[in-house]
């Protein structure tokens, strides 16, 4: 069984990747079977199933065009299998700048992100800028 740190160690990596644009890396973290609970833009929650669909709703952010920027600030391991995580966002497109805080509830089993809830602190914002 992963330690916590090796959980920790794998969002970590996850959010690097997510840095670096690199969709493939990404995609590796993921269980095949994945659950995304993500936020909308009234503060409510969709839920996406697996990894492909997932990560079909991550490339519609055009992430390596608009490289935007998560920068973890606080990392809890909730229990053996879960990682909490606060995140500030930052990004630049079109002329607009986005500057937001989002949190992740992250479940992990054989080292792979297999559940995920999101919340962020402006969701209508956040909406508005990846809509345009």
């Amino acid at each position: 069984m992963p330690t916590r740190q090796t959980n920790i160690s794998i969002i970590r990596a996850f959010v690097d990747a997510f840095n670096a644009a690199d969709l493939p890396a990404m995609a590796s973290y993921l269980a095949q079977d994945l659950v995304a609970d993500v936020t909308q833009s009234d503060g409510s929650t969709k839920q996406s199933n697996g990894r492909e669909t997932y990560m079909g709703l991550l490339e519609k952010l055009d992430i390596p065009t608009v490289r935007p920027r998560l920068t973890i600030t606080q990392v809890a391991d909730v229990n053996a299998e879960q990682v909490m995580m606060m995140v500030e966002v930052r990004a630049a497109r079109k002329g607009r700048e986005l500057h937001n805080f989002a949190a992740y509830l992250m479940t992990l089993r054989d080292q792979r992100i297999e559940r995920i809830w999101m919340v962020e602190a402006l969701p209508a914002e956040s909406e508005e800028f990846w809509s345009r």
